[in-house]
């Protein structure tokens, strides 16, 4: 996974990257490029069990373009406005917010809601739930007796007994947003911070925006990135963090207090999916970890549909468990 510290890795032992599992509290190490690792995360199954790698061989692609703009920004270089070095950085910026685990469960859960959502607007109305079922007949459904369809109706109005599977290679399609993200990224004003003292963790949802609360609205939400208070982090290394935002006044370099530099660690914390990352082992990030042990990143929905969901499962493809 891109985006754990090479630079400063720990000493003890050394050259690896400590991993905090917020989930069962294990805190092990590694070296880097065994870290935050899942074969074939981005691939697509076939029947016969192969893999399609184009998705994994892109965004190979994509880290190596970004890897010059990475090393200059270690080095406190921030690539000009109009260059090539920062369209292919914010590209790979846009790329880590869509590609993370929390990200793909995320769009499994919204294409199983969606769904949900269908069935329930169904079963709401009888005339169109009766329509739905003659459609299904002519496509070769054996029909349902009396006492079939009314189970069926009940069902669809509350899914909530079941579990909803949601193949993998479906959830590839939150990838598509990185396309729309990634001028956004580049057209803000992008600052080095470094740490006065202590150091910036990192995690396994690495790339974090927030915004002004009083600018977000109960039904159209907070604009997403175009807000003009958002505030976008993205850790480097233990002593070099990027800070995103529409402060064209902001400084290409700041340096930060103790105090802020763990209230951005608390933040990426906060928004991580399951695992924190740093350079060395400390009872202090074991405790963090736990700390937000039940704050991953949910999906939420309102309106319409039924009170409770059915779960959603993430397949490894379609059939499968």
């Amino acid at each position: 996974m891109p985006g754990i510290m090479s630079e400063g890795s720990g000493t003890d032992p050394q050259g690896q990257v400590w991993t905090y599992d917020a989930e069962t509290g294990v805190v092990r190490s590694a070296i880097p490029k065994e870290t935050a690792v899942q074969s074939h995360f981005y691939s697509i199954e076939g029947d016969d069990d192969t893999m399609d790698t184009r998705v994994e061989d892109f965004l190979a692609k994509m880290e190596s373009n970004a890897a010059p703009a990475y090393e200059a920004l270690l080095r406190a270089e921030i690539p000009k406005k109009d260059s090539q070095a920062r369209a292919d950085f914010a590209t790979f910026l846009a790329l880590m917010y869509v590609r993370t685990p929390a990200m793909r469960r995320m769009g499994a859960e919204m294409i199983g809601r969606e769904m949900q959502i269908l069935c329930y607007a169904y079963g709401s109305n009888e005339k169109a739930f009766d329509a739905l079922n003659r459609r299904a007949e002519r496509d070769g459904m054996q029909p349902l007796n009396a006492e079939q369809k009314e189970r069926l109706r009940k069902e669809f109005l509350d899914p909530s007994g079941y579990i909803m599977q949601i193949a993998k290679e479906r959830t590839l399609m939150v990838l598509k947003t990185a396309d729309g993200l990634a001028p956004i990224l580049f057209d803000m004003k992008w600052s080095i911070v470094q740490p006065l003292h202590r150091f910036f963790i990192t995690t396994d949802n690495p790339l974090v925006r927030e915004v002004d609360s009083k600018t977000r609205h109960a039904i159209y939400g907070d604009h997403g990135f175009v807000n003009k208070t958002a505030e976008v982090i993205f850790p480097l290394s233990p002593q070099r963090l990027l800070l995103m935002s529409w402060e064209e006044g902001a400084r290409d370099i700041a340096a930060f207090e103790r105090t802020h530099v763990e209230a951005i660690n608390r933040r990426l914390a906060g928004h991580s999916d399951r695992y924190l990352y740093s350079h060395i082992r400390h009872k202090r990030l074991k405790a963090l970890a736990a700390e937000f042990k039940a704050s991953r990143p949910m999906m939420t929905t309102q309106g319409f549909g039924p009170k409770k969901f059915a779960k959603i499962a993430v397949a490894r493809r379609m059939g499968t468990t």
